[in-house]
């Protein structure tokens, strides 16, 4: 596990490096109207796969990497691993369309891959919450017309994609047809789990990447040998709203890394042992971060045809599918996340999994820093149905005190694990009253609402003077207290006083906007 000197030292590693000008990481986009496609069609317009191939090579030819293609940078032999996003199957309760990476874009990099790079093997590699043939066990298991499926049986057909059909087996079997040198084959994620010599399964540390380790309380866990073992992996997720970290995409594909043997229970076939063991603060993005971790994306490829708004999940609403007709690329994982979370209506700095990732080297979801290459992001970018549940990333810096008559320089300066500050770990005794302090800088002036989480009996004053008093006697939430602020232009100074109730004193604050949905603050960040 990352100490937070190691968090901190890596952090400020990577600001040192944003003040050099660095080369812009590239991001292609291309809508199915592009006016350099074989075929242009407006948004609406329903897709054949020919029209989606068009799309998915044009932006990976725009998202070029360092390399200077995509086939240059795989290296002649090598193990090249597709993972796209299939957590349901049709005929599955949370399955719609929308909900999993379209076949057509599949398809679409498996094919030009094979044709253009000398890869040796070529993998489609996926667990999802359903049963595998060879899996004797008859529960979570998926049928269609009456026969049992699983990821590369299931047939999809138009309704599903239109314009193609078929499944993985059929696929695999064309194109080892098609490229006979070429070794095509299936891995499914969910049974494939490292184990030791004995046959047990092994749990493994976070590797540390740029001095970081695991943003995790928990620092090992079971992952998958493909994922670890594999020279190329392409990320090819879809893009869609999340309820917990906001957006589904590139870092979020990688829950479907963490074999569900090892992290389900009996009778079921999901991974809530994952979430249940490596959540933090009710946040999924750690573990998101510490599974990419294992073996980073070496190349994205996002389906933005069609995704789902309010949840990642089928929730029956008529609207919850939206349809976009675009495809994504890019080297830049951080990168390709920041501008999927631009058009689905997100700020890239209120997701909490890319921080994690920029201290750990693995891109920028600084704007000046990402070249979109191909369509207009602002033309396109919309506001998608956000879940009631969704709030951006909580201050992490603060200076606590047991003597708040010292001066604020003198208190201590403190890094929540976090969106929760624990204060009597933060002062590490018990005390009968803790002080906070926390200082936001503001580009003007700026009116929103304070979200205050709280355990225990506490105060908050604004620049000298009293806002709120509230008892947290209940569970902690996130905006359990909201309170409207207006900030001058400049520093303005929170102190937080919470006396402890049931040996409890922690606290979460975060500024949002006026519109009050959880997004935050424009114009206001937080320091110490």
């Amino acid at each position: 596990m990352s100490t937070r000197r190691e968090f901190l030292l890596a952090s400020a590693a990577a600001l040192a490096a944003s003040a050099k000008p660095p080369e812009r990481s590239r991001v292609g986009f291309v809508h199915s109207s592009h006016r350099s496609l074989s075929k242009p069609v407006s948004a609406g317009h329903a897709l054949d796969y020919e029209m989606v191939r068009d799309m998915v090579w044009k932006a990976i030819g725009y998202g070029k990497p360092a390399a200077g293609s995509l086939e240059g940078k795989i290296k002649p032999g090598s193990w090249v691993v597709l993972k796209p996003n299939y957590c349901f199957l049709p005929g599955q309760p949370m399955y719609r369309t929308g909900d999993v990476t379209d076949l057509r874009v599949l398809r679409a990099v498996m094919e030009y891959v094979a044709r253009n790079s000398r890869a040796k093997r070529i993998t489609i590699a996926e667990g999802g919450s359903y049963r595998s043939l060879k899996d004797p066990a008859d529960d979570n298991v998926v049928k269609q017309n009456g026969a049992r499926v699983d990821g590369p049986t299931v047939v999809w057909g138009p309704d599903d994609f239109e314009g193609t059909g078929g499944s993985w087996a059929g696929m695999l079997r064309e194109f080892g047809e098609k490229f006979p040198r070429k070794t095509f084959d299936y891995v499914d994620l969910a049974y494939d789990v490292v184990r030791g010599a004995s046959g047990n399964m092994l749990a493994l540390p976070v590797p540390k990447r740029n001095g970081v380790g695991s943003f995790s309380r928990k620092a090992e866990y079971f992952v998958s040998n493909t994922i670890r073992n594999c020279d190329f992996l392409i990320s090819l997720p879809v893009a869609k709203v999340h309820e917990n970290c906001g957006v589904t995409c590139c870092f979020k594909n990688y829950v479907g890394t963490g074999p569900r043997i090892a992290y389900t229970r009996q009778g079921a076939m999901t991974n809530m042992g994952l979430h249940n063991e490596h959540s933090v603060d009710s946040r999924i993005d750690p573990f998101i971060g510490d599974l990419a971790a294992f073996h980073p994306p070496d190349y994205n490829v996002v389906d933005v045809i069609r995704g789902l708004q309010y949840t990642e999940h089928n929730n029956r609403q008529p609207d919850q599918m939206i349809r976009n007709n675009l495809v994504m690329a890019g080297e830049d994982p951080v990168a390709v996340d920041a501008v999927a979370a631009k058009l689905l209506g997100f700020k890239p700095e209120d997701i909490d999994y890319l921080h994690m990732a920029v201290a750990r080297g693995l891109g920028t979801y600084d704007q000046n820093r990402i070249e979109v290459v191909g369509d207009e992001l602002d033309r396109y970018a919309r506001k998608w149905a956000k879940p009631r549940t969704w709030y951006a990333r909580s201050n992490r810096e603060w200076r606590v005190t047991l003597d708040p008559s010292a001066e604020v320089s003198n208190w201590t300066r403190h890094t929540s694990f976090g969106d929760v500050l624990d204060l009597v770990a933060a002062a590490g005794v018990d005390a009968t009253v803790y002080s906070a302090t926390a200082t936001v800088k503001s580009d003007g002036s700026r009116k929103g609402f304070l979200w205050l989480g709280l355990s225990g009996n506490g105060t908050v004053e604004l620049n000298g003077r009293q806002i709120m008093e509230e008892e947290g006697l209940t569970r902690f939430r996130t905006g359990q207290f909201q309170q409207p602020v207006e900030l001058r232009s400049g520093e303005n100074q929170f102190v937080f006083r919470v006396q402890p109730a049931n040996g409890k004193a922690a606290l979460s604050a975060l500024l949002v906007g006026q519109e009050n949905n959880g997004d935050s603050l424009e114009g206001a960040t937080w320091t110490a």
